[in-house]
């Protein structure tokens, strides 16, 4: 069924908090958080009791009631779609947006840099045949390489704001572009 609701907005509704999609499992006694829900396949499962599934197998078992009392519940009618929170829609579209332009620059910064790899192998290869203008020509290359694999890695361990203003025009807050810090 396409028609269901957001996994995580009825989760919360029942009353269970989530902090980065963790929270203390409803199913079962414990101190430390287990339960986890992934929106973008729209599960949950815990690593505690091993209970999993999907936004209809939650309430079923939150609440002991069948497949059909849980559809009423979550008012799912077969056939007919169910009412979208324009809220829930529109964040969906910008995680959605926001996920495609991070995997976009992520291939652009990738192709840059195995082609700049290329060069670095050819020039490995034959060091002699560089002329004093084709090296600094090179340096310069080798220091767009490092700039890259900088933003790569900012990419996968970057924070939120880090990946924001590299999608912004890769300019920091003070509207420096992002350069790679020395790290000693």
């Amino acid at each position: 069924m396409d028609n269901k609701p957001d996994i995580k907005h009825v989760i919360e509704q029942e009353g269970i908090e989530l902090k980065r999609g963790k929270a203390l499992c409803p199913f079962h006694s414990e101190k430390t958080p287990s339960f986890m829900v992934n929106r973008d396949r729209q599960t949950f499962h815990c690593w505690g009791c091993g209970e999993s599934g999907d936004v209809i197998s939650f309430i079923m078992k939150l609440k002991g009631i069948t497949f059909k009392d849980a559809l009423i519940y979550l008012g799912i009618k077969s056939g007919q779609p169910v009412r979208v929170d324009p809220t829930i829609a529109r964040e969906k579209k910008i995680q959605k947006d926001y996920e495609e332009a991070i995997n976009n620059l992520y291939e652009k910064l990738c192709q840059q840099s195995r082609e700049l790899h290329k060069v670095k192998i050819q020039v490995k290869e034959n060091p002699g045949a560089l002329t004093e203008q084709g090296a600094a020509y090179f340096a310069g290359l080798m220091g767009a390489l490092a700039e890259i694999e900088f933003k790569i890695d900012l990419l996968f361990k970057g924070n939120f704001e880090d990946k924001i203003i590299l999608l912004r025009g890769e300019r920091n807050a003070f509207g420096r572009e992002i350069k790679q810090t020395a790290v000693a």
